[in-house]
């Protein structure tokens, strides 16, 4: 583990809820602005990679390299499929499984839900 989430978890009482809940908390803030950064340096990266008419660079000193890739996505859409299949059919094609997740809400995503709430 690095020194720097070393930092962030040091009197974490694993055995107490809301230290968890803090450390989390510290966690997630930390994370979101490493992935706020991380999509600016990707949109920089792609600008001098296009700029170049490059689709891929070999950086020599960290051995790290970086490709311009496009990528084929197909959705489904349902409400068409429902009007095309009757109900048995539907639900042989379209599968559904559960998972428990975790839902953290900070009190910043709280005033976020609020603002969108008010549109």
């Amino acid at each position: 583990m690095s020194e720097k989430i070393q930092v962030l978890i040091d009197g974490l009482d694993e055995d107490d809820i809301g230290s968890l809940i803090r450390t989390y908390a510290d966690l997630k803030s930390v994370y979101e602005e490493i992935d706020q950064k991380m999509e600016e340096m990707e949109d920089k990266i792609k600008t001098e990679l296009k700029q170049r008419k490059w689709t891929s660079y070999n950086d020599n000193v960290s051995k790290n390299s970086v490709s311009l890739i496009t990528q084929e996505k197909e959705t489904v859409n349902k409400d068409s499929l429902k009007v095309l299949l009757n109900e048995e059919q539907y639900n042989q094609v379209v599968t559904k499984k559960s998972i428990k997740k975790l839902l953290f809400v900070t009190p910043k995503d709280r005033e976020r839900l609020k603002e969108y709430g008010k549109k």
